[in-house]
């Protein structure tokens, strides 16, 4: 997994957090997945991260920061041959597998609360419901 975390504050902590998204009970194959701090403050940023077979991970120089964040879940441009040799095998719309509810894409349905001493992986169990 390429970690893209978008914090390079040197004054903000950073936490190692990994963790799970499924949806529909399944992984989620491919995703980008976005930690964004719910306090405004000049040296925290979003960190995101790329979601693999429904895993995810980042160090501790580009995770969150402690305390309360939103979390997004946005899907991955497929590949257009992927999309094309999907399609040729007789797969009307190739893009099902990677759709993601509207509602994760945004702030408001996701949060976590990272905190440095006690760090345990974490669970986003996305529904179409």
């Amino acid at each position: 997994m390429l970690p893209l975390g978008c914090s390079d504050s040197p004054d903000a902590e950073h936490v190692a957090v990994s963790g799970q998204v499924t949806l529909r009970g399944k992984p989620l194959p491919s995703a980008m997945i976005r930690f964004v701090p719910m306090k405004s403050e000049p040296e925290l940023h979003d960190s995101v991260t790329i979601i693999s077979e429904g895993r995810f991970a980042f160090d501790s120089t580009n995770g969150p920061s402690p305390g309360e964040h939103h979390v997004i879940v946005t899907p991955l441009e497929p590949e257009m041959n992927e999309a094309v040799a999907a399609m040729q095998n007789g797969d009307r719309d190739p893009l099902k597998s990677r759709s993601i509810p509207a509602r994760y894409q945004s702030t408001g349905q996701l949060k976590a609360t990272i905190d440095a001493a006690n760090i345990h992986p974490l669970t986003f169990e996305l529904t179409t419901r």
